[in-house]
């Protein structure tokens, strides 16, 4: 594990206690096709610190996109906040460290968050698809890149309901899984959108959707939230853009396909699509070409879905 920030001021002296402290819970893991995944199968991409630098990438890259950690007009300032798949906690760390009045909580399957934090953020180990055990009420409760690890939405978003406060506001990030062009429409056999056609088939066959997001507005609806609302954020994907920033976001999300690949394919091409190693090595080739391949101006799509608990 990382220590990252372990020497800044502000920060505990010591590990987090044996109530939440990371050390504390069963670290075994699986390894297959050379990576480390987590044992309970139900997430399909490793967790090893390779793929935790390229989440730490894609979290870079989304805040640069944003200019802010969230989109909500909610006021945070000494409010409790629930990441939800915190991942390597970076974003949970960073709200904690914008704002020490905020308390931050970030829930994973797996350990991977650094053992030295903020004092105002905690990370729990817990599977938010079964009955948590964390029973606060939150005022924010933040979700990003959360598709393909859920089977079942609807419960999930009437267990976010519960958890929030009244007048407390949900808000989730979501990538959606097709390739898109600036300039002209990309072929069904281009690589970038044969990978996400089969990603979305691998999914579709284990349950756990990678394109939800279509749902979120009657998942929402259903549960009791009002004030719906969706915004689609357009991301390049590639150096292709003239405005240095947006140039520098899509080489950030490029690399981060680029290094993600093999994480990205190796259980769901081989073990789930059933294809051989070689096939996934070929096909993956095929990808990293495509990616340098600024002429197609690929663009990804960002939905930014927020919704409230009523006041009463």
């Amino acid at each position: 594990m990382s220590e990252t920030g372990s020497g800044d001021s502000g920060y505990d002296e010591q590990p987090l206690d044996d109530r939440i402290s990371l050390m504390s819970v069963n670290l075994e893991y699986e390894w297959c096709h050379g990576r480390r995944y987590h044992t309970s199968g139900t997430y399909i991409y490793p967790n090893d610190e390779e793929e935790q630098d390229r989440l730490n990438m894609v979290h870079e890259a989304h805040l640069l996109l944003h200019g802010s950690l969230f989109l909500s007009s909610l006021d945070l300032a000494g409010r409790s906040i629930l990441d939800i798949g915190t991942g390597t906690g970076q974003w949970a760390i960073d709200m904690a460290d914008q704002d020490p009045s905020r308390t931050i909580v970030g829930l994973d399957i797996s350990p991977i968050q650094p053992e030295f934090v903020p004092p105002n953020v905690h990370f729990f180990v817990e599977n938010v698809e079964t009955d948590w055990r964390e029973t606060a009420k939150y005022h924010f409760i933040h979700l990003r890149g959360m598709s393909g690890s859920i089977q079942d939405w609807s419960s999930l978003f009437h267990k976010i309901y519960q958890a929030l406060k009244p007048g407390g506001v949900m808000e989730a990030h979501e990538t959606l899984p097709a390739v898109f062009s600036k300039n002209q429409d990309l072929a069904p056999d281009n690589p970038l959108v044969e990978l996400m056609r089969d990603l979305v088939d691998a999914h579709s066959k284990i349950g756990r959707p990678l394109d939800p997001v279509s749902s979120f507005r009657v998942c929402a609806e259903e549960a009791g939230f009002i004030d719906v609302s969706e915004k689609i954020v357009e991301i390049p994907l590639g150096n292709w853009p003239e405005d240095q920033q947006h140039k520098d976001i899509g080489e950030m999300l490029a690399s981060s396909f680029r290094n993600g690949l093999h994480g990205l394919t190796a259980k769901a091409f081989r073990n789930i699509l059933g294809r051989s190693e070689e096939e996934v090595e070929v096909f993956n080739a095929f990808v990293r070409r495509e990616l340098d391949n600024n002429s197609n101006m690929a663009t990804l799509r960002v939905v930014v879905f927020t919704a409230q608990k009523p006041e009463h």
